[in-house]
């Protein structure tokens, strides 16, 4: 149907771009995350009127505390966006050609003329699980990125890993970090080179005048601790699980953001009374 994209690559924002060219138009965004949000970004700066459409509660629910999804929220209801949470799909509607509108599960009916679907991927390992490789959310791979293939690698957003800043869990990173950095692994365990893959996670969001950027993981957190005043815009929010901090979300703070690497990689304590003191450098509170 003519209107409805998802963003997969370049020619996928090429395709969004031509359909813009006679002008502004009316978006739904379908899923609440990065690609969402900054899809919303874009189109409501471009003069689109954007409707966004979040089955959960919050937007960012699956990577971010409620903290930081009230104040992404916040900032896109004061550039125009609508935000529709906790709200359910029926279906799309055109005529048969064209997009018209999205109906939700209430029986309302959002009028559009593009769509916009960011609910996330699922990983493409037919092939690899029908020759035998061991899957689970992904192909699994050890930590020199080798599959249970003999001579089969994978990397990036379809390898299942165990992954330290995760406590050790099997993960899978859809990040730029991740497969760049699991692409060097590989290669160099390929030469005879082997080396584990412990590269730090790291990633990034750009929505209007805001950097969100994210090191670390923050699964399994048990603590959070605010670091400065959203209303400032510019602030950080520190994850800790069992007293050790393992994930920072800095937004427009990007001293936080390298110091509080450190951190994490040193799987640091520090005093929640230290971390939330903006006058403290959090890289003197990395060093110390």
């Amino acid at each position: 149907m003519f209107g409805v994209h998802t963003i997969r690559d370049k020619e996928s924002v090429d395709r969004i771009m031509t359909q813009l060219e006679n002008g502004p138009q009316r978006v739904a965004i379908i899923g609440g995350g990065y690609i969402g949000l900054e899809a919303a970004a874009v189109l409501s700066k471009l003069g689109c009127k954007v409707v966004l459409v979040e089955a959960l509660d919050r937007v960012l629910a699956r990577v971010a505390c409620v903290e930081l999804s009230r104040f992404i929220e916040k900032a896109h209801g004061e550039h125009g966006v609508d935000l529709r949470l906790g709200a359910r799909i029926e279906r799309l509607e055109g005529d048969g050609l064209i997009v018209t509108g999205v109906k939700l599960a209430d029986g309302e009916v959002i009028p559009c003329d593009m769509v916009i679907v960011g609910i996330g991927i699922e990983p493409e390992v037919a092939a690899l699980a029908t020759a035998g490789a061991s899957i689970s959310n992904g192909v699994e791979v050890d930590a020199y990125c080798q599959s249970s293939l003999p001579h089969i690698f994978a990397i990036g957003d379809c390898a299942s890993h165990r992954n330290k800043f995760a406590a050790g869990e099997m993960v899978r990173l859809e990040s730029v970090q991740n497969a760049n950095d699991m692409a060097k692994t590989a290669a160099s365990a390929i030469c005879g080179i082997k080396k584990a893959y412990e590269a730090t996670p790291w990633f990034w969001s750009n929505q209007y005048d805001l950097k969100l950027q994210t090191v670390g993981l923050n699964a399994g957190y048990d603590q959070t601790v605010l670091r400065g005043d959203p209303d400032s815009r510019s602030f950080s929010i520190v994850y800790l699980r069992n007293g050790r901090i393992i994930a920072l979300d800095c937004v427009n703070a990007v001293k936080d953001y390298v110091g509080g690497r450190k951190i994490i990689e040193r799987s640091a304590r520090v005093a929640p009374s230290e971390l939330e003191n903006v006058m403290l450098d959090i890289k003197s509170l990395a060093e110390a």
